[in-house]
């Protein structure tokens, strides 16, 4: 029997194949299917490499505008698409947080900002062959999954004093004889950011758990 993914991939493969016989156009890197929702999302090399630059560009790594995106890159790139996927599926089930132009087209003014200049940021959309309503599309959805993860660990950022002051016996000789009272709020902030990463973690794999997910390209080499 052949696998409803593998049929999605082939599908999306015939779709975008050129009359030539032998010339590849589009490579599917992996195909997700969320159970609940029965959709299919295919994930292009394309579209992989796109995504890649716009999510390192916003989290200031300007130079992944214009750069050679190595193998570490693009597998890198393709674990987070590939949960943003997953959690949208759920965002998108669940109807919440839902983010109007305005707050997208603020976004996309510190995503400009990023660039030296108005000519750069235009250079990057070509490069890309992207439309700024693409662009906020994928900015758009960003924000949505942030906002997501952030209900649901915060939670998680809540710290007792009790486990502040375990945390700091535990590990007293690594502070060097200083006082409780000055490393509390650092010691707080280091439990809070630990346990949100876990939960952050904890979500991302139960979404993944309940879809299908199937990688079909092993990324071995770069993207120009």
């Amino acid at each position: 029997m052949v696998h409803p993914l593998a049929l999605a991939a082939a599908a999306a493969l015939a779709a975008s194949a050129p009359a030539a016989e032998g010339r590849l156009v589009e490579e599917v890197v992996a195909v997700i299917r969320a159970p609940g929702s029965g959709q299919t999302r295919v994930i292009t090399l394309t579209r992989l490499s796109e995504e890649a630059r716009i999510a390192l560009v916003s989290r200031g790594a300007i130079r992944a505008a214009t750069a050679r995106l190595d193998t570490a890159a693009l597998k890198a790139a393709l674990t987070w698409l590939v949960d943003q996927t997953v959690i949208m599926d759920e965002v998108a089930r669940l109807q919440v947080f839902e983010v109007d132009r305005a707050e997208v087209l603020e976004e996309l003014r510190r995503f400009k900002e990023r660039f030296p200049g108005p000519e750069a940021y235009q250079a990057f959309l070509r490069r890309l062959d992207l439309a700024e309503e693409e662009l906020l599309v994928v900015l758009r959805r960003m924000l949505r999954v942030q906002r997501y993860l952030d209900s649901r660990a915060s939670r998680a950022a809540r710290v007792r004093d009790a486990d502040v002051e375990d945390f700091y016996r535990q590990h007293q000789a690594d502070f060097g004889g200083r006082p409780l009272e000055e490393v509390r709020e650092g010691v707080r902030a280091h439990l809070a950011d630990r346990r949100v990463k876990a939960e952050v973690q904890a979500v991302v794999a139960e979404l993944r758990g309940r879809s299908e997910i199937r990688v079909l390209v092993p990324l071995d080499e770069g993207v120009d």
